[in-house]
């Protein structure tokens, strides 16, 4: 069988997207219902009020039933037996699409025949189609009372179609069931085409006739037909926030046959999940026939495939431990032929080149020596003088200037200022387009400018961040400033950002460092 992988992607793209239509179909029902608010005529609230029930035909019977009884008060009001019939003929057809048949056949067999206006006759046939096509589903062919069920059926099919012209979609839709009744399923399938082509993808009548012509194909052998008919019509109901489907359930089905474990999980679940929210009772009981079967395949299939990554991930790490080993190995190795090359390197270099290289090194020792004699004595010098300073002023009771030294705050903001500018320089010399990259990242009005080559507050916060210093405590420690200005920093930089906030920090430790050579 070919493969209906794109159009299965399609649909499970459309269950992800399932609220968006729902609030589709809720805004329009609004639309509706703003409408009334503005009516004071009867006929137009009668009308306004049947399309909103068939909006939430499908989608929400309890919505359905409350302004289904708002339009019966309507025609009772009016004494109007034409509004009457057409709300108890739609009323119907609500409560045997929920499971309530006795309620809707009690309807059905209270209204008299011979009464209803010729207009209203196809609607006559179409609810009791309805409501014996779902006592079928729900006791299903192989028993007496669906024998039954289906006799009835070939019957409202008959009358159904001869009720309506010829130019009604519905027309096809009926003659193409009646067909099916009589094992005709080629002139079915051509009927149901034409029902079909008079509908657009996405709506609710598409959805019908797609799953119809999936039931055909089926019949006529064509699987991979049936399943892309199947999805067709699981993306209409979506697509037109139909709760009160069947196509998702049978998809489930077929791809649990075909070992796709996951995705008939993943559609039986959102089956039982529309089944639950339109509280259609017999679907949920056709659900739960096969819920648990697909579900227990599904566990079974997780158990099996976490089995299969804790032996890869043991292989994985026993054989890194041995390429670990084999590397430790080769390094030793190639350690010891280096060593080896070396030895001889210097066995045989020419004596007054070797000569040459110790008196070059030793004057490189002697200048690092000096280098190293005179910063301590400076240091040194530097220290002794400020002792004998503190010394001297405590020999004549100068205690208040010793205490003046020792808390001016002055030397210490020379020493933090000495301490910044050695910090940016030194990170500048590293990042040396830290400014430039970070500015990429800020709207064009924002942009920094170095000044003197040293960074703000604020760059230096996020130079100490892309050097891995990410802890505010850390950061507020190391400029002395408190946490809550440090996170004020943080944030009014952010909010400069042309990026997400929570992105901005993960560009920042992007930048690169210059490579030294």
């Amino acid at each position: 069988m070919k493969s209906n992988e794109k159009l299965l992607k399609i649909l499970d793209q459309k269950i992800i997207e399932k609220k968006k239509y729902e609030r589709i179909k809720k805004i329009n029902i609004l639309k509706l219902k703003n409408q009334i608010s503005k009516q004071n005529n009867d006929s137009v609230i009668y009308a306004l009020n049947y399309q909103i029930v068939e909006h939430y035909l499908g989608y929400q019977c309890d919505s359905a039933y409350s302004y289904s009884d708002k339009n019966k008060a309507i025609a009772i009001k009016n004494n109007n037996k034409q509004w009457l019939y057409k709300n108890l003929l739609q009323k119907s057809v609500l409560l045997s699409t929920t499971g309530l048949f006795v309620e809707s056949k009690e309807i059905l067999e209270n209204i008299d025949k011979k009464n209803i206006p010729a207009e209203l006759r196809f609607s006559y046939n179409s609810a009791y189609e309805c409501l014996y096509s779902n006592l079928l589903d729900y006791t299903g062919n192989d028993n007496i009372y669906g024998m039954q069920y289906r006799e009835k059926l070939a019957g409202y099919y008959d009358s159904g179609y001869r009720s309506i012209n010829e130019n009604d979609s519905f027309y096809y839709l009926f003659l193409s069931h009646k067909n099916r009744v009589k094992g005709n399923w080629e002139k079915a399938d051509h009927n149901i085409d034409k029902f079909l082509s008079a509908h657009k993808p996405g709506t609710r009548l598409y959805a019908i006739g797609s799953f119809c012509k999936a039931v055909i194909e089926k019949k006529l052998g064509n699987k991979y037909s049936e399943e892309k008919f199947l999805i067709y019509s699981a993306i209409s109901d979506i697509e037109s926030a139909t709760k009160e489907n069947r196509s998702l359930q049978e998809l489930a089905i077929i791809l649990h046959q075909q070992n796709d474990t996951k995705r008939a999980y993943t559609y039986i679940q959102s089956a039982l999940e529309d089944a639950n929210f339109y509280n259609a009772r017999f679907r949920n009981i056709q659900i739960g026939k096969v819920q648990p079967i697909i579900e227990e395949t599904y566990l079974e299939t997780i158990s099996t495939q976490n089995k299969k990554l804790w032996i890869s991930i043991v292989s994985i790490s026993l054989l890194l431990l041995g390429l670990g080993i084999t590397l430790y190995y080769i390094y030793k190795q190639l350690k010891i032929i280096k060593n080896s090359r070396n030895k001889l390197s210097k066995i045989n270099t020419d004596l007054k080149i070797l000569n040459a290289k110790l008196d070059e090194a030793n004057h490189i020792k002697e200048e690092y020596v000096a280098f190293f004699i005179n910063q301590c004595s400076t240091y040194l010098e530097k220290f002794d003088r400020y002792k004998k300073l503190i010394s001297n002023r405590l020999s004549s009771g100068q205690i208040h200037k010793v205490s003046a030294m020792l808390i001016n705050k002055k030397n210490n903001d020379v020493d933090l200022n000495e301490l910044y500018q050695n910090f940016d320089r030194a990170f500048l010399r590293i990042y040396p387009n830290f400014v430039q990259e970070i500015n990429k990242l800020l709207k064009p009005d924002e942009a920094y400018e170095l000044s003197s080559g040293t960074l703000n507050t604020e760059l230096r916060i996020f130079a100490l961040i892309r050097l891995g210093i990410n802890d505010t405590q850390q950061i507020s420690d190391f400029l002395r400033y408190s946490l809550r200005t440090i996170y004020n920093y943080r944030s009014r930089v952010k909010a400069k950002s042309v990026i997400d906030n929570d992105q901005f920090e993960v560009e920042i430790m992007q930048i690169g460092s210059i490579k030294v050579h």
